[in-house]
């Protein structure tokens, strides 16, 4: 491979725009070199995904292509973390390219006709990876899910005189009870619904830059090696955490939208599994240790939410707010999606469109923390908050104060009550 050049600014313009600034910048041989290499480090990609996509697979082939799909992810995402800037983001909007595009790329580049070619017929293969929104299970339970324990009675619904509570009792093996790494956090929760947005894309399969470009966005998802570390960690966890949810008394309320034969005469209703059902694969490739985690069943809080009909989809591209991705953050950018959801959902009957600090800092686990950690959570909850009123999910947002101090924040949107 030729020698990198220094990084230039980002570019958002069309392809066939950006492929005769990159030749004119970079040469014509070292462009295609470029388009070449990552045809190469693509077509493996391909084939495993053809091969788990494909229900006459056997057994031992499926379990074949998700160990080699570990070493060909890693290596187009290790081929993409060197680039130049504006050729990283090139050769990853060929992955979403349409016929239209393709001809116009021939049209303005005939010179590197089978190049364009080699890649547009190979460069898709990465997006089956990539989903396009963001799935989040809004009930009850996963909303308290960093305050579950061992048994808990979560109240789901208040009538008059009638209070409905689902008992959800989570266990674990021993031998984390005694390690203390049973606690669930709300970040937790952002890799839950990571994961369950790939199930909701179509896929079944993933690694930990998979999963993080679901938790985040991220285009070309580099991850920092504490930050893998975490997220490795946190799914060994949940993947050996059962999950036991009672929905018996919401059932008999009629409060699951799902029609059930004999409903009336249900004595008892339970779903029942781990909190993330997962296979894990590990290998060694190039002296590298990878992991591969494959969904082996729908996990039980979404099926739960399924139930309730109480799942938000979004467009990924909100969670790609401009500051750094970690633990903070990106349970943050969950939250702040969640209730404005809830907010913009016509059929809650109470409409609240205050965000009051006190509940973020009680989310992220800083409702004690020192006025200088508020004081950064306040800045990145605007810095959010901005994100999504330039994508115009919302229509602006105003600083709530009270005397001098600041306690939380107002949304406005398009179609809100005023």
């Amino acid at each position: 491979m030729p020698t990198i050049p220094a990084a230039p600014v980002d570019y958002t313009g069309a392809l066939s725009d950006l492929l005769p600034q990159l030749i004119k910048k970079y040469t014509l041989s070292v462009v295609s070199n470029y388009m070449d290499e990552c045809s190469s480090r693509l077509a493996p990609v391909q084939e495993c995904n053809s091969l788990l996509l494909n229900p006459d697979s056997q057994e031992g082939s499926v379990d074949e292509a998700l160990q080699s799909v570990v070493a060909a992810t890693r290596s187009y995402y290790e081929f993409l973390s060197g680039l130049p800037e504006d050729m990283r983001r090139f050769l990853i909007l060929m992955g979403g390219i349409t016929k239209e595009e393709i001809d116009d790329l021939l049209k303005a580049e005939p010179d590197v006709s089978d190049e364009i070619s080699r890649l547009a017929s190979v460069a898709p293969a990465i997006q089956a990876i990539r989903p396009k929104n963001y799935v989040m299970p809004i009930d009850p339970i996963t909303n308290k899910l960093a305050q579950l324990k061992e048994f808990n009675e979560v109240t789901v619904s208040r009538r008059k005189n009638l209070t409905i509570q689902t008992a959800v009792t989570i266990d674990c093996p021993e031998h984390m009870k005694i390690d203390g790494n049973f606690h669930l956090t709300n970040y937790d929760k952002s890799i839950i619904n990571g994961v369950v947005s790939i199930l909701e894309s179509g896929n079944s399969s993933f690694t930990v830059p998979m999963l993080y470009h679901a938790m985040t966005g991220k285009e070309n998802p580099t991850v920092d090696d504490g930050l893998v570390e975490d997220i490795k960690a946190k799914l060994d966890t949940m993947r050996r955490l059962s999950i036991n949810i009672d929905l018996t008394e919401e059932i008999k309320a009629h409060m699951i939208q799902k029609n059930m034969v004999g409903e009336n005469e249900v004595e008892s209703f339970t779903i029942d599994g781990y909190l993330l059902p997962l296979n894990k694969y590990t290998g060694v490739v190039n002296g590298k240790r990878s992991e591969m985690y494959q969904i082996i069943d729908t996990p039980p809080l979404h099926s739960y939410a399924k139930m309730k009909n109480q799942i938000s989809t979004v467009s990924i591209d909100l969670l790609k707010a401009p500051l750094n991705n970690n633990a903070t953050t990106i349970p943050l950018k969950t939250y702040l999606l969640g209730r404005i959801e809830a907010m913009k959902n016509q059929n809650n009957k109470i409409m609240r469109d205050k965000i009051l600090y006190e509940s973020v800092y009680r989310e992220l686990g800083d409702i004690d923390s020192d006025k200088k950690r508020k004081k950064r959570i306040r800045d990145y909850t605007e810095i959010i908050l901005t994100h999504f009123v330039n994508m115009k999910y919302i229509t602006r947002y105003e600083v709530i104060k009270e005397g001098r101090t600041i306690n939380g924040v107002r949304i406005y949107w398009e179609g809100k009550k005023i």
